[in-house]
């Protein structure tokens, strides 16, 4: 069995670590073939990371993580159900991100474009499905790096952007 894991979405982004757990003779090899493929981390950073690690830092930011990022998921949903109660959403289980389904007839790239004008940028959907012609009406919404006092204000502007367009329906 081979755990592999990096330190760099929750921690460390430009400084590239990450961990191996496996047998020895296996991580000799990974070893060498790290070498050809890119530069590691100075000795002191990883050694830095070592200590941190050892310390019990890097389980106390993982629990502060998680707790906002619950207390954000809660705000987004609350917001998603007082000013979108027309949209289904996938329900949060973990990550910063959720998915919604716009009632049937819109278009994603329309309520992007419009409530972008306003400040508040959506992801499309359409770009993670294999299928041809791939679905118009989900849109991801990411909240990880988004302020708690930002969340209700963003959504209930997606939420009145989204009732405008429902009005120009047929």
């Amino acid at each position: 069995m081979i755990y592999i894991g990096s330190l760099s979405k929750s921690w460390a982004p430009g400084l590239r670590l990450g961990y191996i757990v496996a047998p020895a003779e296996l991580i000799a090899e990974f070893r060498a073939l790290r070498r050809l493929m890119l530069r590691h981390p100075s000795a002191f950073i990883q050694r830095a990371f070592s200590l941190f690690l050892s310390l019990g830092h890097h389980d106390s930011q993982m629990r502060r993580i998680a707790l906002a990022q619950r207390e954000r998921s809660r705000a987004v949903l609350d917001a998603l159900a007082r000013h979108a109660p027309q949209c289904e959403v996938t329900p949060v289980v973990g990550g910063g991100s959720c998915w919604v389904r716009l009632p049937d007839g819109m278009c994603t790239s329309e309520l992007a474009q419009q409530s972008a004008a306003l400040g508040v940028l959506i992801e499309p959907g359409d770009v993670f499905f294999f299928s041809t012609p791939a679905p118009g009406s989900f849109l991801r919404l990411g909240f990880q790096s988004i302020p708690d006092k930002a969340i209700e204000p963003g959504i209930a502007i997606l939420g009145q952007v989204i009732r405008s367009l429902q009005g120009r329906q047929p």
